[in-house]
């Protein structure tokens, strides 16, 4: 079955709250010491007839865009791509010159993604998850592959 892809809309806060709370402990996510919630930013939804398939959250700057989550339900059958070029594409017309994504040092699977994609590392910061662990104890402490999560990973790619 094939995916459609298109905005986020507020019809869609309820299911992707649910998600959010399938696949990221909720919808609050801890940035730079904030609590956002995810589920109240702009962003695209993908779906598979009646079903979710997808998700990309962005908070939008007016200098750079930063997706706060991405989520393909169904990996390795291009969803996330498909999320990410609407994101670009959308970043693109509105003049934005860079997007940013950070993720935790145990994904290695979305070190792949990001980096296939155009996005190179710029920075870890040692450390933000054991302190944000502190405001949001529900942040698991062993990831992807059994690795310890401790340090935040910032990729960009100009757009």
């Amino acid at each position: 079955m094939s995916v459609e892809i298109r905005r986020t809309s507020e019809e869609d806060r309820n299911t992707i709250r649910k998600l959010l709370t399938e696949r990221w402990a909720g919808p609050e996510m801890l940035l730079d010491g904030e609590m956002i919630d995810a589920s109240s930013l702009p962003g695209f939804i993908a779906y598979s007839g009646a079903d979710v398939a997808g998700l990309v959250t962005v908070i939008k700057r007016e200098d750079e865009w930063e997706i706060l989550t991405l989520d393909s339900l169904s990996r390795w059958k291009g969803t996330g791509t498909l999320l990410l070029d609407a994101l670009v594409e959308e970043a693109r017309g509105a003049g934005v010159k860079r997007m940013t994504v950070r993720t935790s040092n145990d994904n290695l699977d979305a070190f792949r993604f990001y980096q296939r994609r155009g996005f190179r590392f710029e920075r870890i910061a040692q450390g933000v998850i054991d302190r944000e662990r502190s405001k949001k104890p529900e942040i698991p402490t062993r990831g992807d592959y059994g690795i310890p999560i401790h340090d935040e990973v910032l990729f960009a790619r100009s757009l």
